[in-house]
């Protein structure tokens, strides 16, 4: 079963916040000396953060995908419909 909106919203949203707090820290980290640990924390943190982008870009295009199969189908009906009048 497909998620609610609100929940779709939600992880877009969570995703925006994790992106915002991820550039600021990042920018802080680069303004000083980091160490070597502090360097792979940070890039951990940002493969996970790409990696939850590519998971709702994904669901984003099924979502989009799934959308037009339905509007297809529904326009192939009523032109079938239409045509048996």
């Amino acid at each position: 079963m497909a998620a609610a909106p609100d929940e779709r919203f939600a992880r877009a949203e969570s995703l925006l916040m994790e992106h915002r707090r991820l550039t600021v820290q990042t920018r802080a980290l680069l303004a000083r000396t980091a160490t070597q640990a502090e360097r792979l924390a940070m890039a951990d943190d940002l493969i996970a953060l790409i990696d939850g982008l590519d998971v709702e870009k994904r669901a984003l295009g099924a979502r989009i995908h799934r959308g037009r199969v339905a509007n297809a189908a529904m326009s192939a009906y009523g032109r079938a419909m239409a045509a048996r009048r």
